[in-house]
């Protein structure tokens, strides 16, 4: 026998039959805000089949053609599942395999799905999920006060920036109004306006203010009077305080159980406010809680209370100098002035008047947003000595405390009122879809891993989503976030995901889910459901072995055994796994073998992951 054996493997038979990994999205929704939340608790829940064979759908679906993968059919709690066991798969197919949720099964509040096909890529698979939405039944009506501020300022000759700051917002009141008419719910939406500026200029008269009063906006002339009442040219100062106190005072005498919001519109700090008679203060920040009905404080142009101001030489009396922690230095000629409350709560300037206001609105029920148009520093313009009293940051900080928690934003620029203004209509619109701020939590499989793609959503209902939700992979799940979807609007979810054929634990022709539990939750206040998920399997392969012996002189000196490496590469370039196994003379050096052994365990074989295939590297 020759020293050196040749060694031959004659035979290699590898079988594979499909690795599928099937997720199946459903993210089917529209938006939100019921007037009563849909509870999961009687909704219909996915249901699996657990033995030896694996973890699957008890009442599946499957692609006529792919045998290693399986969905979860649709249905509803009223009608059970829909029964439909086999259909092709094509994503753009709307119409099957939903779950439904809502009393109203004919007429869901919102739908999802949840399904995965095999790609033409062995062991690659796409995975979908889709989410419908509706609009709100029983819609619950909405008051909306828009408070605009119709200061000089506001007009491009009076600011430094030159920017027709007016000009935007009369735009864009127009196009709010506009969106809301145009989406078919202007009978359950009311507005109406109250546009400040200060007493006694010209273009709100005596009182300061102009009003068109609340009313729906499917009411004959309500949009062209808000319009109209906005077209003249803006002029005087800046009474904030007086603007929302109108605005509230609109929204209080429209008695109803309506949502009840306002909406801001400034581009600066407020020279005008009434005097404050009590204080409170809250983590460092002064609220005024009550107010003289007619004495005011007028600064100008500045939030700050100087001397040398008509106003203020008017009332000494009331002011005390001294150094105002919010800022303020003292100069020759500016000096730091506050007066005291009752509750001898020291007041400095307008603020504390404005940002009491907001609060007493807030606290009312009222949900403020507010927008800061192109807000700068505060300086006391009389004085060209004058020291700065606010940053614009700190104008910036102040002015968000009027609004709502979350619901303030700054303008950069006059067209950023636009488009705050398109958002805010946007936002209404919201709050009649079912589906509102809605999420997907979509766990991967532990026997599985994602596919090299990114994860990607789009619109393919009846009616285009303009904004769509955010989609975010990592730490092995995928999350959307900011889902709002209405009548006729859907999106979809997609991504590809591999069987993980290389793992120790992989069993041939064994059911695995592709996904651990995958939620939906529609609105931020409303319980989670569930999606049905998908199952694959793969099919393990056979590798029959064969030694044939040359041998030149004494065949006595074979071996009694000999053992052999087999190792998966991608493209032949690298070992990515390994597994061993042992031939003998009593096989009669002929073995077929479903298992190899790999890490001191007994592993199955199977062909494909990726693009991988297997050969035998070394016999020895």
């Amino acid at each position: 026998m020759k020293n050196n054996i040749h060694k031959i493997v004659n035979g290699l038979f590898l079988r594979v039959f499909g690795i599928l990994l099937i997720l199946s999205t459903l993210v089917a929704n529209a938006l939100m805000i019921p007037l009563t939340t849909v509870s999961a608790a009687s909704d219909i829940m996915p249901q699996y089949t657990s033995n030896s064979t694996g973890v699957f759908p008890t009442n599946s679906w499957t692609i006529p053609g792919q045998n290693t993968v399986i969905n979860h059919q649709g249905g509803d709690a009223s009608n059970g599942w829909d029964k439909n066991s086999s259909w092709n798969g094509d994503s753009s197919d709307t119409s099957k395999s939903y779950l439904k949720f809502g009393t109203d099964t004919s007429n869901p509040d919102y739908q999802i799905r949840k399904y995965a096909k095999e790609t033409s890529t062995p062991g690659l698979y796409d995975v979908y999920l889709n989410a419908k939405g509706n609009e709100v039944k029983n819609i619950k009506p909405i008051d909306i006060v828009l408070v605009v501020d119709m200061s000089g300022s506001m007009e491009p000759a009076n600011n430094p920036s030159g920017s027709n700051r007016a000009q935007a917002t009369r735009d864009g009141v127009k196009q709010f109004l506009q969106a809301i008419k145009d989406a078919g719910i202007s009978q359950y939406v009311n507005v109406g306006l109250v546009g400040f500026s200060s007493p006694g200029n010209y273009v709100t008269g005596s009182n300061g203010y102009l009003e068109v009063g609340m009313q729906s906006l499917s009411t004959t002339g309500q949009t062209e009077q808000i319009n109209k009442t906005l077209s003249p040219i803006f002029s005087g100062g800046t009474f904030t305080q007086l603007g929302i106190r109108r605005g509230q005072k609109m929204l209080d005498d429209d008695k109803n159980d309506h949502k009840k919001m306002m909406i801001l519109l400034t581009d600066g700090v407020p020279t005008f406010s009434y005097k404050v008679t009590q204080a409170t203060t809250i983590s460092g920040t002064t609220y005024g809680t009550a107010f003289s009905s007619s004495d005011q404080d007028q600064p100008g142009s500045t939030s700050q209370f100087v001397s040398g101001r008509n106003n203020w030489e008017s009332r000494k009396n009331r002011y005390i100098s001294g150094t105002d922690p919010n800022g303020a230095t003292t100069s020759a000629q500016n000096y730091g002035l506050y007066y005291n409350t009752g509750n001898n709560v020291k007041i400095w300037n307008t603020w504390a008047a404005t940002l009491g206001e907001a609060k007493i609105s807030r606290d009312s029920g009222t949900e403020i947003h507010a927008l800061g148009i192109q807000l700068g520093d505060d300086n006391n313009n009389n004085y060209w000595d004058s020291p700065l009293y606010l940053s614009s940051n700190n104008v910036r900080s102040r002015a968000s405390l009027i609004a709502s928690s979350g619901l303030y934003q700054d303008a950069n620029s006059a067209s950023d009122v636009e488009t705050y203004l398109k958002n805010q209509a946007k936002d209404v619109l919201s709050q009649f879809n079912t589906v509102n701020q809605g999420s997907i939590s979509d766990p991967l499989g532990s026997q599985f891993i994602y596919g090299d793609d990114t994860p990607t959503v789009k619109s393919v209902g009846r009616s285009v989503v303009q904004n769509l939700p955010t989609v975010t992979k990592s730490n092995g799940s995928i999350s959307v976030s900011n889902i709002n979807l209405g009548k006729d609007q859907e999106i979809q979810i997609h991504y590809q995901v591999h069987l993980n054929t290389e793992s120790d634990n992989f069993k041939p022709d064994y059911w695995y889910q592709m996904n651990g539990k995958t939620t939906f939750t529609p609105t931020k206040d409303s319980n989670a459901v569930e999606f049905g998920v998908p199952s694959a399997k793969a099919p393990g392969t056979e590798l029959k072995v064969i030694k044939q012996w040359q041998e030149l002189t004494d065949s006595s000196k074979r071996p009694d055994s000999i053992n052999f490496e087999v190792t998966r590469t991608t493209n032949n370039q690298s070992n990515d796994w390994r597994a061993t196994g042992t031939l003998s003379k009593s096989d009669n050096w002929s073995k077929t073998f479903k298992q190899l052994n790999r890490n001191n365990q007994s592993v199955s074989f199977a062909l494909i992951l990726k693009k991988w295939t297997i050969f035998i590297q070394s016999v020895k």
